[in-house]
């Protein structure tokens, strides 16, 4: 499955293990979003260590406005690497002009951390 899901620690958890369309993106955003352990504001780190084509620029706009849509706050990309950390910028521009935060960062307990609001 190119992206999984789990709610853990009070954060949701999504990892992609590659390119991932935006309607399997949202069905699985959906369905954490419908799971009891799930609250409205819950921090997100995403894990895209294993991701090596980054969505579009419109797909990524899509995204944003996606996530705000379920009050999503924080989001944290996980990347490995210049290519992942480009993708990762990349991404916190073209959604900054929503209500998401998303930051990206190569260290997954800074990134846990920061979801968190810490």
């Amino acid at each position: 499955m190119p992206i999984t899901w789990r709610i853990a620690d009070s954060l949701l958890w999504l990892e992609s293990s590659e390119h991932v369309s935006f309607d399997e993106w949202r069905e699985a955003i959906e369905a954490a979003s419908r799971h009891p352990d799930h609250r409205p504001g819950m921090g997100v780190v995403h894990d895209w260590r294993r991701l090596r084509v980054a969505p579009s620029t419109e797909e990524l706009r899509l995204r944003g406005s996606h996530a705000s849509r379920l009050q999503a706050r924080r989001w944290a990309l996980v990347v490995e690497g210049p290519a992942g950390y480009g993708m990762g910028r990349m991404a916190e521009i073209l959604t900054d002009e929503t209500p998401v935060d998303l930051r990206v960062f190569r260290d997954v307990a800074a990134a846990e951390a920061w979801a968190r609001g810490e």
